[in-house]
């Protein structure tokens, strides 16, 4: 026997695989269709992950923008203050869901999907008002917007689901 190959007792090993001797080899083609499926899951996610990141960022932007305005001694609202605060707060959300649903979670792709178009559809009521917001918030919230309605769409569409089956 080739001492370089090894024994088939004890820790024994499918030597065709370089598997445990009680693993199937076809495991292997388990392995390689899981990581494909894990592929195309990444691929399908990855437009909604980085929307969702420049939502986010945006929206962090905007904030740290209102805090060196007001250290120039601008006064601003509180509803600029509030309504900037809870668009950040929905968009960290938001791409934890979407990071999470881009790793398999069914359960955050769900939230993501009911989430989204709700967020989508309170920026479209608050830019709609007229006088509630200042026009440079109001663009700033609309852009937000233009980047959230890709992901409301795209994490709605059927083939989304296939990428995150039900847990058997």
């Amino acid at each position: 026997m080739n001492d370089s190959l090894p024994h088939t007792t004890g820790g024994a090993t499918n030597r065709a695989a370089n598997l445990p001797a009680n693993q199937p080899a076809n495991d292997t083609a388990n392995d390689t269709a899981d990581s494909a499926l894990e592929a195309s899951r990444r691929a399908a996610f990855r437009p909604v992950v980085l929307l969702c990141g420049a939502f986010a960022v945006l929206s962090a932007a905007m904030i740290a923008f209102l805090i060196v305005d007001v250290a120039t001694g601008t006064h601003l609202d509180a509803a600029i203050w509030i309504r900037c605060s809870l668009v950040l707060a929905s968009a960290a959300v938001l791409l934890v869901f979407a990071i999470a649903a881009a790793r398999g979670s069914r359960s955050a792709w769900i939230r993501v999907r009911v989430i989204s178009p709700i967020i989508l559809l309170a920026i479209i009521v608050i830019v709609s008002i007229p006088g509630f917001l200042p026009d440079w918030v109001r663009v700033e919230q609309a852009v937000c917007g233009l980047l959230l309605l890709p992901v409301a769409i795209l994490v709605n569409l059927p083939r989304m689901g296939a990428h995150v089956p039900r847990k058997a």
